[in-house]
């Protein structure tokens, strides 16, 4: 049983599902227990419709806990501990503080995984001494966050790489095609700080003025997204950038790009560049988590050291500029980025797990209504 937020558009989720996907396909079975549903917390309902509806054609059944919970959190335990009765898992496996706390009321003899999916932890150092006693092991999804949670938890920190699912994406068709067009860049995420979108727009700002030819194309929602808008008509790129929203075809996007750029102030291990990876894409990354991680272990990118417009967008124009660079990052990526591939994050789960004794059978518990 996974335990996370809400079916939206952020990497964790994303990740999960193509993780549960898989699993049920590998002839597991697999819930997700949601926290909250989209209305709830006023993300995107047709995409949760298209993600949910994608779980049920896997056969990956899922509940909800409600957001009442994240107030009443003897609730949450109580309605937890219900699913787990139902479900009766090997393992629990949460992705969030709050389901990590709700485990509290679980039987102690259930392995209880958790991963923390930011180099941003989210929660102070000495709340793990309190987490320790429900965590049976934590997975870090990159080296940087292994390292990061290691130091600060009593219990075994496995790494686990995020990963993607091939089967979902499409082999990008990059430029061979005509040179001499518009370099077309992608990025992909939340419209909110930590995704650095003002230094992404400054820089293009930058490479307008040297007259080099590119369009920038932006996936995601967010609160920042009238912010965005402005900076974009104050620095004259309403020509040359768009803010898609949610888009229903990622893989789309990705397929249709010459490059796939990141200016993020901290991540954990991007889902969005991981695909983009996948999909045989060139990429730009700020040294956050473990974006420089992908791109040393590929090769098919630059990292920008230093999170200052002049040095972002002197990367951005190397790729926009050169071809050749263009086309040997394009080839490693096809050539290295199976490593990503979501079979490799299936097998380190299954061995996560498979390392720590079953669950006794817990469909005689009782649950307090």
């Amino acid at each position: 049983m996974h335990v996370i937020s809400t079916p939206a558009s952020g990497g964790a989720e994303v990740y999960v599902k193509d993780l549960s996907l898989a699993m049920v396909a590998a002839g597991h079975s697999v819930h997700i227990t949601f926290l909250e549903t989209a209305a709830e917390c006023g993300r995107d309902l047709e995409y949760e419709h298209r993600f949910l509806s994608q779980l049920s054609a896997g056969n990956v059944s899922y509940s909800f806990l409600g957001i009442e919970t994240r107030r009443r959190p003897w609730r949450g335990a109580t309605r937890l501990r219900r699913e787990v009765t139902r479900f009766a898992p090997d393992v629990v496996h949460c992705h969030l503080y709050y389901a990590l706390m709700f485990a509290f009321g679980l039987p102690r003899q259930l392995p209880v995984m958790m991963t923390v999916h930011s180099i941003e932890l989210g929660a102070p150092a000495w709340m793990f001494r309190l987490f320790d006693r429900r965590v049976t092991a934590y997975v870090g999804i990159c080296r940087a966050c292994t390292d990061k949670l290691a130091p600060i938890a009593a219990r075994p920190v496995v790494q686990i790489d995020n990963a993607v699912s091939g089967a979902r994406l499409k082999a990008s068709g990059w430029r061979e095609a005509n040179q001499q067009a518009p370099v077309q860049l992608a990025a992909i995420g939340r419209l909110t700080d930590a995704k650095q979108y003002p230094l992404m727009l400054e820089s293009c700002a930058r490479l307008k003025a040297q007259g080099l030819a590119f369009t920038l194309r932006i996936a995601g929602e967010g609160p920042h997204k009238a912010q965005l808008m402005a900076q974009i008509e104050a620095l004259g790129l309403h020509d040359e950038v768009s803010l898609l929203g949610n888009i229903s075809d990622v893989a789309g996007l990705l397929a249709s790009a010459d490059a796939f750029i990141m200016s993020s102030a901290w991540e954990g291990l991007p889902i969005s560049l991981l695909e983009a990876t996948l999909s045989g894409l060139p990429v730009l990354v700020t040294d956050v988590g473990g974006c420089a991680e992908v791109v040393h272990r590929v090769g098919n990118g630059l990292v920008v050291d230093q999170h200052t417009p002049e040095r972002y967008a002197e990367a951005l124009g190397r790729l926009v500029g050169d071809a050749e660079l263009l086309r040997a990052f394009a080839r490693n990526a096809r050539r290295y980025g199976a490593s990503y591939h979501i079979d490799t994050a299936l097998s380190g789960h299954l061995a996560l797990y498979g390392s720590h004794q079953p669950a006794q059978d817990t469909s005689g518990l009782e649950v307090t209504p």
